[in-house]
């Protein structure tokens, strides 16, 4: 079906929405949650030159495969520095994408208008909005799940070569986000209907196998890299991890554990304000399962299966239930153009909903959200570390000591400068003492020297605590975190830092 000039200003409408949505103050939140373990690997890639092997705390940490880190750093030099905006950036992009990718599934396999009602629940859903906000790899995964199932219906029957390399090169791209979920997650949602009326037998082909070898080279070539050319004592393997995070969690979970009933209850949270929706419709597809046409039942049973499948592992959490989230608003989409066809409406409703829904989360995530986070937290105590520091020197002159202090360390800070140094909890630094001892102690675990004069010490402490290394403070100016505006208006803030500027030399 060709699209419509009408057609296309209603996408470029739902794309510009949405772009509002994503990136209204994305730069004035804090960091939060696993946004930090993302910062600070990043941060000692750009640091230290070394992009095969991620470090978190001092020490190697190859939870997930490079790529998110990757993309991270490229957009960091594109935007002249690591911030907010360079480290979410990737993840607003793929969210912005997942919503385009919506509307042309919904095109292709539904009557007219679904793609893009579709779409529009998509990108008005909160949680997804929320997790597109934030600096990890989930909304990748949502993406690279959603291209290769688009690029599979442009043309199911087609075995030609190249479109098996486009989709199994999909696949491992994705994988290299997170994981083989890359991998499964696309084939759960595809089998139904390869195996209606054997049409998988069509695809057993060597054009296939050739693809498909490959996509594994594709996917392997990453951690072949960091074999090759990462540190040769770097303790922990890519591929080992893979298997542990991949396989052993699967069937042996060590983490993350949640009730069986998991995704039951966070499945339709996450899909509000649209839950409703598609809850209705699984009923009428139930109802009317004979009748519906077959591309809803393919899709009701490629998202049970995704169910099924989050289910069975015992590893579980609230937001790896994100990838059903699309698929769960298809559904909800395909029952509104069925009811609006069956009652012969324009569904002007819809459009006030879809824009009370887009003015909500702009206020909320884009205004209200970064507000509260304004005018104190790590942004403001970051700022206020490098403008004091380079009172004294240019910024590219100054070195970092982190110090991990009670379990706790601080979170990402930078100044431009060498890499920082990180001293953890386990390391019998002085606890009390003076600036020389510190410095003498850091000379000679380190085997480096520290001008005492260019040297900055950051640690993290609990609200209400005594500040580590306060002994510092005789001869260093203290710098700690002030509450955000949201703190100040609610709770106090829990976790400070502080760090230690040297004095000018008198």
């Amino acid at each position: 079906m060709i699209p419509t000039t009408q057609d296309r200003r209603a996408l470029l409408l739902l794309l510009a929405a949405t772009a509002v949505m994503l990136m209204c103050g994305l730069g004035s939140r804090e960091l939060w949650g696993a946004e930090t373990r993302w910062a600070n690997i990043a941060l000692q890639m750009l640091q230290s030159g070394d992009y095969f092997d991620p470090y978190l705390k001092g020490g190697p940490y190859y939870d997930k495969p490079l790529l998110s880190y990757w993309l991270i750093t490229a957009t960091a030099w594109l935007t002249g520095g690591l911030g907010p905006w360079s480290l979410r950036l990737s993840s607003v992009i793929a969210a912005w994408l997942s919503v385009w990718l919506v509307y042309l599934i919904g095109e292709q396999l539904f009557r007219k208008g679904t793609g893009l009602i579709a779409g529009w629940m998509l990108a008005t859903t909160f949680y997804f909005v929320f997790w597109a906000r934030v600096a990890t790899a989930d909304i990748l995964t949502v993406c690279g799940v959603l291209a290769a199932v688009w690029w599979y219906w442009r043309g199911p029957d087609d075995t030609r070569f190249w479109r098996y390399v486009g989709f199994f090169g999909l696949l491992a791209l994705t994988s290299l986000f997170k994981g083989l979920i890359g991998f499964i997650l696309p084939g759960l949602v595809l089998l139904p209907h390869l195996l209606r009326e054997g049409r998988w037998k069509r695809h057993l082909n060597l054009r296939l196998l050739a693809a498909l070898l490959i996509a594994g080279a594709f996917y392997m070539t990453p951690f072949l890299l960091s074999h090759l050319y990462g540190a040769p004592n770097y303790g922990e393997s890519g591929l080992g991890l893979v298997l542990r995070e991949n396989v052993v969690r699967f069937f042996q979970p060590f983490d993350n554990i949640g009730p069986i009933y998991t995704y039951l209850v966070y499945l339709p949270v996450y899909t509000l304000p649209w839950a409703p929706c598609w809850i209705i419709a699984l009923w009428v597809a139930a109802r009317n399962w004979r009748q519906i046409e077959p591309e809803t039942r393919l899709l009701v049973q490629g998202l049970g299966l995704l169910l099924l499948f989050f289910t069975a592992s015992g590893s579980r959490r609230s937001y790896y239930v994100l990838p059903l989230v699309p698929f769960a608003q298809l559904l909800g989409a395909w029952w509104i153009t069925r009811r609006m066809a069956a009652r012969n409406v324009q569904g002007r409703g819809l459009r006030i909903g879809f824009a009370v829904a887009s003015v909500v989360l702009v206020g909320v995530l884009g205004v209200l959200y970064p507000w509260t986070n304004s005018d104190g937290g790590v942004i403001r105590f970051g700022e206020t570390v490098r403008e004091q520091a380079s009172r004294q020197a240019p910024l590219e002159q100054w070195r970092m000591v982190m110090v991990e202090v009670d379990n706790k360390v601080p979170m990402y800070l930078q100044t431009g400068g060498a890499p920082f140094y990180y001293v953890p909890e386990t390391e019998d630094f002085p606890r009390t003492g003076d600036t020389a001892a510190m410095m003498a102690w850091l000379d000679r675990t380190s085997g480096q020297h520290w001008d005492p004069q260019r040297t900055i010490i950051v640690a993290q402490y609990r609200s209400g605590d005594t500040l580590p290394l306060n002994y510092l403070s005789a001869d260093h100016q203290v710098i700690t975190t002030t509450p955000t505006r949201g703190e100040r208006a609610f709770h106090g803030r829990e976790d400070q830092s502080v760090a230690y500027l040297p004095r000018p030399a008198s």
